[in-house]
C-alpha cells in the first residue's frame, strides 16, 4: 500500500507490517508519523486480506516517544488537551482495539509513547537489546497515549506507579519478568520469531479471534454474569462462520483446518 512517507506499509500472506519509519530520528513519533498510523489503522481495520499485523520500528529503535521537538512550550492548555485527546483516540485505541491480532517486534528503544504503542498490541517480542521506560517523568510529563491504562493492566498497579514514577529504564528480561513483553529473543531473530507468530494468527479463524480478543480486552470492565451473556453472543456469531464449520469438519476427519477468515 502507498501512500505513506513514515511508515512502511507491507501486505502479505494476510499479514501487514507495518514499520515505523524515522530512523533517524530513532522513530519518534511527530505529527506526520501519528497521522500516517492513524489512517493506517483506518485502512487495515475493514481490509478482509489483512487477518493480522505486525508492528516494528526500523533502525536501532520501535519508538523513542512523542517528538519532542515538537512540544511547543507556549501551546495553550486547552490546545494540549485537544491534541493528547486525538493521540488517543486516533492512534492508540484504534490500534488496541484493532479486529485482528497485532504483535509488536521491539527492537530496541521503546520510551514513553513508543512503550504505550507498543502495550497497545497483543503480543509483544523483544530483543535482548531491547531499552524499555515509561520515560514521561523524566521531562515533566504525565503519560499520554493510554499509557497509563495499559501499563496497568499489563503489570498491576504497584509495578506501573515504580516505573511511572521513576521513569528508570529496563532491559528485555527485566522486562519479560514483570510481564511487560512475551518473549525477549536474540536481536538477530526478533522479526523472524515475531513474524512466525503472526503469521500463525494470519492462518487462524479470524472472526472466533476478534471476538476473543475482545472479550478479553473488556473482561475487567464487567461482571461475571456480564461476561457470560457477551461470551454467548460471541459464540453465536462465531458458530455461523465458514471457519467454525471448516474447524469442525477438520476435527472429524483427523486433518488440519484450513481457515479463510470467514
Amino acid at each position: 500500500m502507498a501512500g505513506f512517507e513514515m511508515v512502511e506499509l507491507e501486505v502479505a500472506d494476510g499479514l501487514a507490517t507495518v514499520t515505523l519509519n524515522r530512523p533517524d530520528a530513532l522513530n519518534a513519533l511527530n505529527v506526520q508519523l501519528k497521522d500516517e498510523l492513524a489512517e493506517v489503522w483506518r485502512r487495515l481495520g475493514p481490509d478482509p486480506e489483512v487477518r493480522a499485523v505486525l508492528l516494528t520500528g526500523a533502525g536501532r529503535a520501535f519508538s523513542t516517544g512523542g517528538d519532542i521537538k515538537q512540544m511547543d512550550p507556549d501551546r495553550t492548555p486547552e490546545a494540549t488537551r485537544v491534541m493528547i485527546a486525538k493521540l488517543g483516540r486516533e492512534v492508540v485505541i484504534p490500534l488496541a482495539q484493532l479486529e485482528k491480532p497485532v504483535v509488536a517486534a521491539v527492537n530496541g528503544h521503546a520510551h514513553g509513547l513508543g512503550l504505550a504503542l507498543a502495550l497497545a498490541c497483543d503480543v509483544i517480542y523483544a530483543a535482548e537489546s531491547a531499552v524499555l521506560s515509561a520515560a514521561f517523568i523524566r521531562i515533566g510529563l504525565s503519560p499520554d497515549g493510554c499509557c497509563s491504562y495499559l501499563l496497568t493492566r499489563t503489570v498491576g498497579i504497584l509495578a506501573a506507579k515504580e516505573l511511572m514514577f521513576s521513569g528508570r529504564r529496563i532491559d528485555g528480561i527485566e522486562a519479560q519478568q514483570l510481564g511487560l513483553v512475551t518473549q525477549v529473543v536474540a536481536g538477530a531473530e526478533l522479526l523472524g520469531t515475531a513474524r512466525e507468530a503472526a503469521l500463525g494468527f494470519a492462518a487462524a479463524p479470524t472472526i472466533a479471534l476478534a471476538r476473543t480478543k475482545r472479550l478479553l480486552n473488556e473482561a475487567a470492565q464487567h461482571t461475571i454474569e456480564e461476561t457470560a451473556e457477551l461470551e454467548a453472543l460471541a459464540q453465536a456469531v462465531a458458530r455461523g462462520a465458514d471457519d467454525h464449520a471448516e474447524g469442525v469438519a477438520a476435527f472429524a476427519e483427523k486433518r488440519p483446518a484450513t481457515f479463510t477468515g470467514s
